[in-house]
């Protein structure tokens, strides 16, 4: 890394230590976690996990993050990715989070949304025990489901590397990744079925690439969503996303400003 790089990083590292701040973290946590965490990844050492407790939405949570998931953290905490209570124009009651990762974003959507009825669905089994304490240390009632969503039932292999935030499913061209476990595949249908619920009011999807085979196939069930969130990867495009959804009456457009791709799909219910 050539200096001019260095001091770019280094004044980016301090712009989010100082949103960060704006979230009742003290001066200076960002600056040490990220800098850390950057000194544990060249030994090839596992950064360490810390407690953060912090102000979101006028409610004080608590939730486990290590330097691995710093980029996710940014995007939801300070990018605002989930921010939807005004933009839905409706108090959704029932809630899937697929990829719900370490919890942070059902943690976001709660906070907006606190009576909403909220299903996590991830397959990554690293990030399951972070999810599960992420969920129990702000009291959000949400049901997790361990494994993923796909257009068929049954089992897949899971491909993953050193970083938890991108593991992706065999079926997904995104990431070449060295490891992989096998994970339980559900689908959509499947899991509505189980919930016993007719229909669902948000989606959200981060599930690395795999959006483009879960809504351009085997997608009738997408006339009983009324919202989707979601983060479009570079395996496809909005253009494609939006051709797969308009035929159920969705209207996709770009969501906030922050650094990743995301989108807002609505339904009208007329």
């Amino acid at each position: 890394m050539t200096l001019a790089s260095s001091w770019t990083v280094l004044q980016q590292v301090l712009e989010s230590d100082r949103q960060f701040q704006g979230l009742g973290l003290p001066r200076g946590w960002y600056l040490r976690f990220h800098y850390w965490g950057r000194w544990c990844d060249r030994r090839q050492q596992s950064p360490p996990v810390e407690m953060v407790t912090a102000r979101l939405l006028e409610h004080r949570v608590t939730f486990p993050l290590s330097f691995a998931y710093a980029g996710m953290a940014r995007g939801i905490l300070l990018d605002r990715e989930y921010q939807l209570a005004d933009a839905l124009g409706f108090v959704p009651r029932t809630v899937v989070d697929l990829g719900a990762n370490i919890g942070l974003g059902a943690l976001y959507l709660h906070c907006q949304f606190p009576e909403a009825q909220m299903v996590c669905v991830e397959p990554d089994p690293r990030n399951l025990p972070l999810l599960h304490q992420t969920l129990m240390l702000n009291r959000v009632p949400a049901q997790v489901i361990e494994g993923a969503i796909g257009i068929t039932s049954g089992t897949l292999n899971l491909r993953f590397g050193q970083n938890p935030a991108c593991s992706a499913l065999e079926t997904s061209p995104m990431h070449r990744l060295d490891q992989q476990v096998a994970v339980t595949v559900q689908t959509m249908p499947d899991l509505l079925t189980a919930l016993g619920w007719d229909h669902l009011d948000l989606l959200k999807i981060d599930i690395e690439g795999t959006e483009d085979e879960l809504l351009s196939q085997n997608n009738g069930w997408l006339q009983r969503v009324r919202a989707i969130v979601l983060e479009i990867h570079p395996n496809t495009t909005a253009e494609t996303i939006a051709s797969y959804l308009q035929p159920y009456g969705f209207h996709l457009t770009r969501h906030g400003h922050g650094q990743e791709p995301v989108y807002l799909a609505m339904r009208s219910l007329s």
